[in-house]
């Protein structure tokens, strides 16, 4: 197993040791990870496909700093309404379930979730489904089928998932996906000079857990 990160912003990226593989600073949203994934895959040689990023929490649960490793992903923003087959929001298919979710690998995500709580024992962690599109509506949050259902939002995950699935379906490839989010603020907040302000704070915090994702990758190498 080569593990290689996806850290999207540059400035989710501050922290991250040299030694460990990432692809950073590729930019928020579904078409720049995907060209993450591909630098990673088809460049560096990865087989094993890690988001590291931050997320908006969905439930009252989920507070700053806590980390969600994914296992199940949604497009909250995707519809092939009106096509007479369309099934409804977040329906992309041969790749959505029946319920619009797409489970990702359970072995990894298992793997992930022992490794996170290995390397940050401090922190609450959950396993839990993870929606992402490309806007965020904090107003209409809730209203949104799939959002209803997700426990942390973000801009990239299932795209990237899908992006995996689809090369292992057509491409006979074997790459392996896996996600974990910490938790910068609650996503329902409407005020977004808060957020902004609370996110700047974050990302202090945030890099320092970065420093340990050698350990995170080591781990996850080892198994």
């Amino acid at each position: 197993m080569k593990v290689g990160f996806i850290i999207p912003t540059k400035e989710e990226a501050t922290g991250v040791p040299a030694e460990c593989v990432a692809a950073c600073g590729f930019g928020a949203g579904k078409s720049s990870s995907c060209a993450a994934a591909a630098d990673l895959i088809f460049h560096r040689g990865c087989d094993t496909i890690v988001i590291w990023g931050t997320a908006g929490g969905l439930t009252p649960e989920l507070k700053n700093g806590d980390i969600v490793v994914g296992n199940r992903v949604a497009h909250k923003d995707f519809s092939l309404t009106p096509l007479p087959w369309a099934r409804g929001l977040g329906d992309v298919p041969d790749f959505s379930e029946k319920d619009f979710w797409h489970t990702l690998d359970a072995a990894l995500a298992g793997q992930l979730l022992q490794a996170v709580k290995a390397v940050f024992p401090e922190h609450h962690i959950v396993a839990g489904p993870i929606c992402a599109g490309d806007i965020f509506d904090p107003a209409a949050a809730r209203g949104n089928p799939i959002e209803a259902q997700a426990w942390a939002v973000d801009m990239e995950t299932p795209a990237v998932a899908e992006f995996c699935h689809r090369l292992n379906t057509h491409c006979g490839m074997a790459i392996r996906f896996g996600v974990v989010r910490v938790v910068s603020n609650n996503a329902d907040t409407a005020d977004s000079e808060t957020i902004c302000n609370d996110f700047n704070g974050f990302l202090q915090r945030f890099a320092q857990m970065s420093s340990r994702l050698k350990d995170l990758r080591r781990i996850l190498e080892e198994a």
